[in-house]
């Protein structure tokens, strides 16, 4: 059993077991025990004032029929129980009116390859506002009250410019490319990872020592947060986890995604607000070394600060409100006739992109 307490959200649950890998990840509803303080609509700015406890019970137990990226829930919201892969697989899984099943998806449609699944899936859950059980991978939680931020400790602490650190290069949005036209046209950036076959000097990927991320990071002003893909909503991690954690100022390829999610205009710089790389270059170069202009990237710190970049925690807290809903009957039935349909390539835009190749 596992309970974890996330803005004014408390969740418990208890983890089942797991089939083999289907690419992505499905989670079948049972019966249940919770006990949760609701979460406010997941949009990705939580206000948290006027908090209430509201006691909710009820039996029901969420079990996660596949492996999340490849591997098991543990040290997570889910702790294993005493169950092995063979007792879980004898189950008999009926289907049942009163058992939703949920498809997880933290893919862009490029990467999670689905099947039409008719009519098997009831309910969706993913990064996107639309789905059924909104998962995104962070957030923004309103400060109560404005917060002093210490913008010079934070100018002190910016001795390096421009940041890119990128494992895969099998990507439809041509990021790399983007990237090499920015160092063709002036741009000066630290290129690290598995694609560019380098480590940054006593920090390496694996067995590196214990804040070695951070003194790494941290110096940088900006850092490259081009996705994987350019799709509806997708907003991973390394754009919620630099921007909190190093308080690095991310450059994205399109605001539209982000400015669709209401992530503030002033938390980020878009490539696509530029007529040329050239003019984007410059623009970068200026707030370099101009530190009044720079400033302005972070004062969305004084209203907001990051949620944690955990998913699960927002999920499926979201995911035993909607249970408790729909055990009430306070929600209709439903099913999707094709999934494909609803998480597909159009979806996803990386057109803009040539004009700038």
């Amino acid at each position: 059993m596992m309970s974890r307490k996330t803005g004014d959200a408390i969740c418990t649950w208890k983890y089942l077991g797991q089939f083999k890998k289907l690419g992505v990840c499905a989670v079948v509803v049972l019966f249940l025990w919770y006990s949760m303080v609701p979460t406010p609509s997941m949009v990705p700015i939580w206000d948290l004032q006027d908090e209430k406890e509201e006691d909710l019970s009820g039996k029901i137990v969420i079990f996660a029929a596949t492996n999340f990226f490849s591997a098991p829930f543990t040290n997570s919201n889910f702790q294993e129980c005493n169950l092995n892969l063979r007792e879980i697989s004898s189950f008999p899984f009926p289907r049942r009116q009163e058992i939703p099943y949920v498809m997880v998806a933290y893919e862009s449609p490029y990467n999670a390859k689905l099947e039409t699944y008719k009519d098997f899936f009831n309910w969706t859950m993913s990064y996107r506002i639309d789905s059924d059980v909104f998962a995104p991978y962070g957030g923004l939680l309103r400060n109560s009250e404005l917060v002093k931020v210490n913008y010079a400790k934070i100018w002190r602490s910016k001795t390096k410019g421009t940041l890119w650190l990128v494992s895969n290069n099998n990507v439809n949005n041509k990021r790399k490319k983007i990237v090499e036209k920015l160092i063709e046209n002036g741009m000066k950036v630290d290129l690290y990872g598995k694609v560019y076959n380098r480590e940054p000097d006593n920090c390496p990927r694996d067995g590196a020592q214990e804040g070695c991320d951070e003194r790494f990071q941290s110096p940088y002003k900006f850092v490259i947060a081009f996705e994987n893909s350019n799709c509806k909503d997708y907003v991973t991690e390394k754009f919620w986890r630099k921007a909190e954690q190093y308080k690095m100022v991310p450059i994205v390829m399109s605001r539209k995604i982000y400015k669709d999610l209401g992530i503030p205009d002033n938390m980020y710089i878009a490539v696509d607000d530029f007529k040329t790389l050239k003019e984007f270059v410059e623009f970068i170069e200026n707030l370099t070394s101009n530190e009044k202009e720079y400033m302005k990237y972070h004062k969305w710190r004084e209203e907001f600060r990051i949620a944690e970049a955990n998913q699960e925690i927002f999920g499926f807290c979201d995911l035993c409100q909607k249970l408790m809903d729909f055990q009430n009957r306070t929600i209709p039935k439903k099913s999707y006739s094709s999934l494909i349909a609803w998480h597909n390539e159009e979806n996803c835009d990386n057109s803009f992109v040539d004009r700038y190749l």
